[in-house]
């Protein structure tokens, strides 16, 4: 294997890596809610995909 192709696959290794644990850390700092506060959060402002819907028709 060439120096070139070798730091290409621990360069591409790294993102993968660093993705995972950003991923990680999200789901970590994301407060759990209970099934009834989505559906109270819902009620009162909408779902998410009915927020997408409206920034994209802006």
């Amino acid at each position: 294997m060439e120096i070139q192709e070798l730091k290409a696959l621990i360069k591409e290794t790294m993102r993968e890596v660093l993705k995972e644990e950003r991923l990680r850390l999200c789901q970590i700092l994301i407060p759990y809610i209970s099934n009834d506060e989505q559906r109270e959060l819902e009620a009162e402002f909408g779902s998410p995909s009915e927020y997408l819907m409206m920034n994209q028709l802006i």
